[in-house]
C-alpha cells in the first residue's frame, strides 16, 4: 500500500566508495509509492555507520553527527512539510528543504553565491541582513574582483585580513564581513559544491572585533540625566537615548515598533526584534513603567492612542521593511548628531551614541550590585544570549526593584 504522508530516512550509499574511503549519508524521501534520494554533507565508513545505529553508541564525534542525521528527517523534514502548501510533490520539497544550501551551480564563483544569498534575504525582508553580505561582497571584491571557493584558503584570508588593517579598518569590520564569508563558504560545502577538507576556517581563526566598553560612569549619566538641553532637537535626541538606557537598554527599531497595546498595568511588554544573522528567536521583553519612562512617553506619545497606533510618531503604518530600515537609520543617526553636540557641551570626553545605552544600563546595574547572572558585562553582540534570557524571566517583584534601581540615578 503507497505511503500518503510523506516519510524520510537516512541511508549509507556503499554502491561507490568516495576517494576519502568513506560513503556518503543520503537522505530518503517517500511518497505514494515513489521515493528519492538526496546527498547530505556527511561521510561515513561502514563501522561508524554501525556504531551510529547502535543503542550504546559511546563516540562522541559519532554522537554529534548522530544528532544532525536525526535532524535531517526530524525537526528539518517537518518543518519543510509545514511549509509545502497541499499537494506534496517532490520539486516542492527540494525547493523548501535544500532551500538554505541550494545557492549555486557548480560553475559559479563565490561572489555569484554571495549575490544569490543576498537576493534572498532581500526577497525574504531581511534588510540588516542582506546589508551586512552586501558589503561583505563589495569589501572582498575590493581585495580581489574574481575569486573561486578554491581560492579562499588560510592564506587568502590572512592577507586580506593583514590589507584591511593596513587601510585602518577596524577588526570588528574585518571579521563581519569573514564570518559572512564563512556562512556562504559553509553553505556551498552543504550543497555539495565544495569538499569538506578544503574549509579554509579550521586553520584560519576569525578574530574578535575590539570590544571596547561604551559605558559611561554613574556621574556622566547622571550630568545627562538632568542636563536641560539648548534646543528641542537636542532635547528630544536626549530623551530617546534616555527611554533606551530606562528602558533595559531597548534598541533603536524597538522604539520605533513600540505600540499602545505593549502597554498594559504599567509594564511595557514586548518583543525584541531579532538581532541581524542571529539565530536566536525574539525575545518577549518585560518592564516596569518609572516616572522617567512615562515623562518620555507623555512629551512625545502619538495623538492616537488606539492599541495598534505607534507609540511614537516616527514610523508610517503599511510601509516596507526596506523603508521601515532607512527611517529607523536616520532616526538613529539623528539622535547620534545632537547626543555628539550634547557630550561637547557637558564635556564628557567621549562621543555617545544610541549604542551606549545598552551598555551603560548593565553596567550601571553591575554597580549597584545587580548579580553578573542577571545582567553580563557583555551587553553586546558577541554574547547577549545570558543577558536576555534572565531579563525574560524576571518576575513582577524583580522587574519593579530593577526599575527603582534605574530611576535611583
Amino acid at each position: 500500500m503507497a505511503i500518503t504522508k510523506p516519510t524520510a530516512n537516512i541511508l549509507l550509499d556503499t554502491r561507490r566508495v568516495l576517494k576519502s574511503g568513506k560513503y556518503p549519508a543520503k537522505l530518503t524521501v517517500y511518497y505514494l509509492g515513489e521515493k528519492k534520494r538526496y546527498k547530505l554533507p556527511i561521510e561515513l565508513t561502514e563501522g561508524d555507520w554501525e556504531k551510529i545505529n547502535s543503542p550504546r553508541l559511546r563516540d562522541e564525534a559519532l554522537k554529534e553527527l548522530k544528532t544532525k542525521l536525526d535532524y535531517y528527517t526530524g525537526e528539518k523534514f517537518e518543518d519543510c512539510l509545514k511549509k509545502i502548501n497541499d499537494p506534496f510533490s517532490f520539486e516542492k520539497f527540494e525547493e523548501t528543504y535544500f532551500e538554505k544550501y541550494t545557492l549555486i551551480n557548480k560553475s559559479v564563483d563565490v561572489y555569484t553565491a554571495f549575490q544569490t544569498y543576498i537576493d534572498k534575504l532581500a526577497k525574504s525582508d531581511k534588510v540588516g541582513n542582506s546589508e551586512i553580505y552586501t558589503t561583505a561582497k563589495k569589501s572582498l571584491q575590493a581585495f580581489k574582483s574574481k575569486l573561486s571557493f578554491e581560492e579562499v584558503t588560510p592564506e587568502f584570508l590572512m592577507a586580506y585580513e593583514k590589507q584591511m588593517l593596513t587601510n585602518n579598518l577596524s577588526m570588528a569590520y574585518i571579521a563581519l564581513n569573514l564570518r559572512s564569508l564563512r556562512a556562504i563558504f559553509n553553505k556551498a560545502i552543504e550543497a555539495g559544491f565544495v569538499k569538506q577538507e578544503f574549509y579554509p576556517f579550521k586553520i584560519y581563526k576569525i578574530k574578535k572585533g575590539d570590544n571596547k566598553k561604551k559605558a559611561l560612569s554613574i556621574e556622566q549619566l547622571k550630568l545627562l540625566k538632568y542636563h536641560k538641553a539648548e534646543t528641542k532637537a537636542q532635547q528630544k535626541a536626549l530623551d530617546f537615548w534616555m527611554f533606551s538606557f530606562n528602558c533595559y537598554g531597548i534598541n533603536m527599531i524597538d522604539i520605533c515598533r513600540l505600540q499602545f497595546k505593549n502597554i498594559e498595568d504599567n509594564r511595557i511588554v514586548f518583543m525584541r526584534k531579532k538581532t541581524d544573522h542571529s539565530t536566536t528567536s525574539s525575545k518577549t521583553i518585560r518592564l516596569a513603567i518609572t516616572p522617567e519612562i512615562q515623562q518620555i512617553i507623555d512629551n512625545h506619545c502619538n495623538s492616537n492612542q488606539q492599541p495598534e497606533s505607534y507609540v511614537f510618531n516616527i514610523l508610517p503604518h503599511g510601509i516596507d521593511a526596506k523603508r521601515e530600515r532607512k527611517i529607523v537609520q536616520s532616526f538613529t543617526r539623528n539622535i547620534n548628531k545632537h547626543m555628539k553636540k550634547i557630550c561637547e557641551d557637558l564635556k564628557l570626553g567621549v562621543n555617545v551614541s544610541t549604542y551606549w545605552a545598552r551598555h551603560s544600563f548593565a553596567t550601571f546595574l553591575k554597580w549597584k550590585g545587580v548579580s553578573i547572572e542577571v545582567i553580563s558585562e557583555a551587553l553586546g553582540h558577541t554574547d547577549i544570549a545570558t543577558t536576555q534570557n534572565y531579563l525574560d524571566s524576571f518576575e513582577d517583584e524583580t522587574i519593579d526593584s530593577t526599575g527603582k534601581i534605574i530611576s535611583s540615578l
